[in-house]
């Protein structure tokens, strides 16, 4: 067992002794040298083909996500271009109170993943604005980042819009409203106590630096507060939720609030190459403010590079670790020791997060224990919505929380964060996975002294 996890031993010592030693921060070169490691070790094992396989479907499952987030890139450009998202921040400043601000922002995402059903798409519109509310009232984007995404992953695990609960859900055969209903009973108390976490982290931030204060006396926010807002500037924000809701494909979405937005920009409807340039290698706004500017500034195709190079080195690295029969071999021995009901579940989970390690993709850690499972859970007899909603519990809340996975990528790259810098404040996702495991262990214990 320690030698198929050896893999993940060997990424993770990597990751630490890349960021401490020579201070590099994103695991690219962590993820291409272990397995670059591992494919030279193991070339005399004449399991190439099993090592293609494995690239290949990897590669595919992955490939939508790296898609998206080109699209995502050039939203941003466009947006930050025509002025959407200056006028988004505009709001945000009006609307925001400081003294509830973090709440604030886990609850105004949650509404919108909720209304969308993809966190994607409100980390990347939303979220990129809220972002720079946070940015302009000088508050830590490390906490704001956090709470955006336990709103995002809340509002996106609870709508029957979301692709990966349509997912866990269809995998399980159990009918979409059942299987949300039965996720309400963990998920609402994990998001309760997380929103009691972020007021009384905000009281902390706001006792400790008074920030608020200082920032509310800046001149810049003061001629934002006081000009009027341009309401016609959100009708790309509307087209993109609006599209969403009306169960179009996020690349759709996406495209729609690219357009709309070069179609309202601030000289006119016009196609200039200064659009087209924009859009590939991003805005650079010259607002006067330091600030402002510097969260303004980005976006654009080049911009999302570094993160499509993860991924596939994230790919390669799964693709070693299952195709030389690490993965097989845990996957076994898991089995081995499961033993009754509460065992697969908690198997089912500590698997699904094990595969949103391994293969960088949040549909694949669902697919797969849905699959390796099944007959053991039916043999048990374990309720289905049981399964469906551990799958949840693990393969969707912990996708964010890995910074070579493409959820932890897209994150880290619409909020400007690392995912090792807010995963700290990531609540909402951290309790329920907690929450989860510890209810699935007093159950087992209950079952045992009975």
């Amino acid at each position: 067992m320690f030698f198929s996890l050896s893999p993940l031993i060997y990424l993770i010592l990597s990751i630490l002794f890349f960021r401490f030693l020579w201070e590099v921060n994103y695991p690219h070169p962590a993820a291409l040298l272990v397995a670059g490691i591992l494919s030279f070790l193991q070339r005399r094992n004449r399991k190439i083909v099993f090592l293609k396989s494995s690239f290949r479907k990897n590669f595919v499952s992955v490939l939508p996500a790296m898609e998206i987030l080109f699209f995502v890139g050039m939203l941003i450009a466009s947006w930050a271009y025509s002025g959407v998202l200056s006028t988004m921040i505009q709001i945000g400043i009006l609307f925001l109170q400081p003294d509830y601000f973090l709440p604030s922002l886990a609850i105004v995402s949650a509404m919108a993943a909720m209304v969308s059903g993809s966190s994607w798409t409100t980390a990347g519109t939303l979220g990129v604005a809220l972002m720079g509310v946070a940015e302009v009232i000088s508050f830590p984007q490390t906490m704001a980042a956090g709470a955006i995404v336990s709103g995002c992953y809340f509002g996106d695990k609870l709508s029957p819009l979301s692709d990966t609960t349509n997912l866990a859900s269809s995998l399980t055969h159990v009918p979409i409203w059942k299987h949300i209903r039965h996720m309400l009973k963990t998920t609402c108390i994990s998001f309760g106590i997380a929103i009691l976490g972020f007021y009384f982290l905000n009281l902390y931030v706001w006792d400790l630096g008074q920030t608020s204060n200082v920032s509310l006396e800046n001149g810049f926010l003061s001629s934002v507060t006081s000009s009027s807002v341009s309401w016609f500037k959100l009708i790309p924000v509307v087209l993109v939720f609006g599209s969403s809701v009306l169960k179009m494909h996020i690349r759709v979405s996406l495209l729609l609030g690219i357009v709309s937005a070069i179609l309202f920009n601030s000289n006119g409807f016009e196609f200039s190459f200064e659009i087209w340039e924009t859009l590939v290698f991003g805005f650079e706004s010259n607002s006067g403010n330091e600030v402002f500017d510097r969260f303004l500034s980005g976006g654009g195709i080049v911009a999302i590079l570094p993160t499509e190079i993860l991924i596939l080195a994230a790919v390669w690295f799964g693709a070693v670790v299952e195709g030389y029969g690490y993965l097989n071999e845990i996957l076994i021995q898991i089995k081995v020791w499961a033993k009754d009901k509460w065992d697969i579940l908690l198997s089912t989970m500590g698997t699904s997060f094990l595969l949103n390690m391994v293969t960088a993709d949040q549909y694949l850690s669902l697919v797969i224990p849905a699959r390796a499972f099944r007959s053991l859970a039916e043999e048990k007899g374990i309720p289905e919505k049981d399964i469906s909603r551990s799958l949840e519990d693990s393969g969707t809340i912990t996708s964010p929380l890995i910074p070579w996975n493409s959820c932890g990528a897209f994150m880290s790259t619409s909020l400007g964060v690392s995912v090792v810098s807010f995963l700290p404040f990531v609540f909402f996702n951290l309790i329920h996975v907690v929450l989860a495991v510890l209810l699935l262990l007093v159950a087992k214990n209950k079952s045992k002294s009975s």
